[in-house]
Formats: structure tokens, sequence, C-alpha cells
């Protein structure tokens, strides 16, 4: 039997609110700037690769300026001002989903601590989603160099509850990011997805909040 849950962390992008405004939106910035948008992809599935590196920011400056072939002050103006600045500025535009603030309430109420952890800088994007007043910690990957899978930005946001990763839930929409990176921290894991993957080590797969209201506070 799983252990009782006095935590819940959240993924933000694609599961605080709807993966289809993540999409439009990086689409949208990929029209703008097409080799930066691929560059980056590729560094991030490199760094992942890698399994982490001790400075991301420098990491990225280096591989940014491999792929587009272009001096590494040039990359770092890039990175800076497009994904740091008008990517990031345009994904603080979404909207939550219309079940999550009655969720967090009753968590609150419920006097479950709660978190999110993201591989982007939290920035502007938590504040302008309008849910401050329920965050007892938030994580960015981003800063730590190591992102999801890897489970050191898990263990942080335990450790900073000071609550057992087996007595945290962690709910996120990216199932090899966000389940198995929490799996590999020793959290409980729910997946916001339509129906389990293949052989899913979920503990609970949901498409709809009330269900995993039900099942967190069932607890």
């Amino acid at each position: 039997m799983a252990a009782e849950i006095r935590a819940v962390l959240f993924d933000v992008d694609g599961t605080l609110y709807p993966q289809s405004f993540f999409i439009k939106t990086s689409l949208q910035f990929f029209l703008r700037h097409p080799r930066l948008s691929i560059a980056f992809r590729h560094l991030r599935h490199d760094v992942r690769a890698i399994g982490g590196v001790e400075d991301l920011h420098l990491a990225q400056v280096s591989l940014c300026a491999g792929y587009m072939r272009i001096p590494a002050e040039q990359a770092q103006e890039l990175l800076d001002t497009h994904i740091y600045g008008t990517y990031m500025n345009m994904l603080a535009k979404a909207k939550p989903y219309p079940q999550v603030e009655p969720l967090l309430s009753d968590l609150k109420k419920a006097d479950i601590r709660m978190g999110v952890i993201t591989d982007y800088p939290t920035g502007d994007k938590l504040s302008a989603l309008g849910f401050d007043q329920y965050w007892d910690v938030a994580i960015s990957a981003d800063t730590m160099g190591h992102l999801k899978p890897e489970p050191d930005a898990f263990l942080l946001a335990a450790e900073e509850l000071k609550i057992e990763p087996e007595k945290i839930i962690y709910v996120g929409n990216e199932y090899k990011y966000d389940i198995i990176g929490a799996k590999r921290a020793g959290m409980q894991t729910a997946h916001l997805a339509e129906k389990p993957v293949p052989d899913s080590v979920a503990d609970i797969t949901f498409s709809d909040f009330d269900d995993l209201r039900s099942y967190i506070l069932g607890k």
C-alpha cells in the first residue's frame, strides 16, 4: 500500500496549464527563430544525455555556439534575449486549467504542502498563473544544471519541504521526464494523460483533476 501523502509537487508547463498552449507558443517562437529553436532543443537533449552539468548556462552557450556556428558572445545574447526573454514571456501568458485552483484550495485546507518543479526558470510565469499563495517551494531545474528526469530537483524539493520523498506525490504530463524523474527520487507519481502508457509506473493516471483530488485526499 502506498504511503500517505503529505505534499504535492507539480510540473508547470502542460500540467498547470494546457499542453496545447505550450505547443502553440513553441511553434510561434520557432517560426520567428527557427535556427535558435532547433539549437536549443538539441542542446537541452545533450544536457539530459550527459546527466547534468555544473554550469548549465555556460554549457548551453557553448553548445548553442557550436550548433549555430556563431561566436559564444552571440550565442549568449540570443539565449538571454530570445529564450530566457521572449520565449519565457510568451509562456507567461498561459491560462491555467480551471480545475487547478479548486484543487489547490482543497489541498491547502487539508494541510497538504505544495510546490512546483520545472525545467525552465519560474520567472514571472508562476505569478502570472495566479497561484503564488499556494507554493511552499518552487524549484527550477534550469538553475541546478540537472534537468528532469535527473532526481536532483525532486530531492531538493523534498529537502526544502522536510518531508520524506515517499510521502510526496509529483504531478506531471511528461512521462519520461516527470514520472520517471520523480520515481527515481522515491516519490509517488500522478501522470496527467488520457490513458496510461504501456507498463506505466505511475501510481495514478488521470485526465480529470477531480479524480486527482479524490486520490490524494483519499489517502
